[in-house]
């Protein structure tokens, strides 16, 4: 019994509607910190970590802009046509694109956290050597490039049973069996929310319990007074400060992270292995998978935050604390 095809209904214009704030609001913020870095990434360039978390930052927000295009504008122009109006390869291209960004966006996160963990744990030897910062991206892009070539294969433009012709980019027909889905939904997640979540948290616990004992040492070495004349004390301070600073973002990215992505991949499971009501868990898919990709547009915020924008200090406060 065949059916009429989807139409275009207020239920699609919200959800339109909210895609597309969602991707000039995520395209403002990240472009602002792409023109951001690159007016002041030259005054920081002496500055080796900060060296790093620039270049680093930088490619973040590139890739939240793929993010921003393939996944959020691109999603909205899907829920306008309501039907696939492309072709075949633009629709292996368009999944394998949108899989790659998220990737890419998980990814560079953990390079991120890293790169915190050896400034603070290593500082002699951090990331910012160029050619071995530039091979750590290049592998992540390449990575995440690989990862998502399933995409390529299993999704295909599929017509509708319905009266009217109706097409759209699907994975129907591609599975034989449910297991062989489920497999794929686990491997995803496993790559790119559960070894990821675990380097980054595993990263900046060391970052903590590093900052602490440091803390610790310092409080105890400037309380000695006679054995470091002010300007080691001041150094060590700024040090100090920069190791606070990192503890700082990293609270904020992993609670950023997980907040984003956790309800979409738990929902995912019980969606794949419970079988719940389908048009309850389509909707809910939805919502929060977008919720999830709202990372693009947080992370400027962060990063902005943390790295860009500078309050102006007292520095009669700093004075008065060296002495305390």
């Amino acid at each position: 019994c065949l059916r009429h095809a989807p139409e275009f209904t207020n239920k699609i214009a919200v959800k339109t509607a909210v895609l597309t704030v969602m991707a000039v609001l995520s395209f403002v913020g990240n472009t602002w910190t792409i023109a951001s870095i690159r007016k002041n990434r030259s005054a920081k360039r002496s500055h080796q970590s900060w060296s790093a978390v620039y270049t680093l930052i930088l490619h973040l927000s590139i890739v939240d802009l793929l993010v921003t295009l393939f996944c959020l504008a691109g999603e909205a122009a899907w829920s306008y046509t309501v039907a696939w109006v492309a072709g075949n390869a633009e629709c292996k291209i368009f999944k394998f694109l949108q899989m790659s960004s998220l990737y890419l966006s998980t990814f560079v996160l953990v390079l991120i956290g890293v790169d915190r963990f050896v400034v603070v744990k290593y500082p002699m030897k951090s990331l910012n050597t160029a050619r071995r910062l530039n091979r750590l991206i290049i592998f992540v892009w390449v990575l995440s490039l690989t990862l998502s070539i399933p995409q390529l294969v299993i999704f295909h433009v599929e017509k509708g049973p319905f009266y009217e012709d109706f097409y759209q980019c699907v994975t129907f027909g591609f599975y034989t069996e449910p297991w062989q889905e489920q497999l794929y939904t686990t491997f995803s997640l496993v790559c790119m929310f559960i070894l990821p979540l675990l380097i980054i948290i595993s990263t900046y616990v060391s970052t903590i319990i590093t900052i602490s004992k440091s803390e610790k040492m310092f409080k105890a070495e400037v309380e000695t007074g006679g054995k470091h004349v002010a300007s080691e004390v001041n150094r060590r301070r700024i040090i100090h400060r920069a190791k606070m600073k990192s503890l700082r973002i990293s609270v904020v990215i992993v609670v950023a992270f997980i907040v984003c992505w956790a309800p979409y991949y738990i929902m995912m499971i019980i969606f794949m292995f419970l079988n719940p009501d389908e048009h309850l868990g389509e909707d809910l898919r939805n919502g929060i998978f977008f919720f999830g990709m709202s990372n693009s547009l947080i992370n400027p915020l962060i990063y902005g935050a943390f790295h860009l924008w500078k309050p102006k200090k007292s520095k009669q406060n700093d004075s008065v604390s060296h002495y305390r």
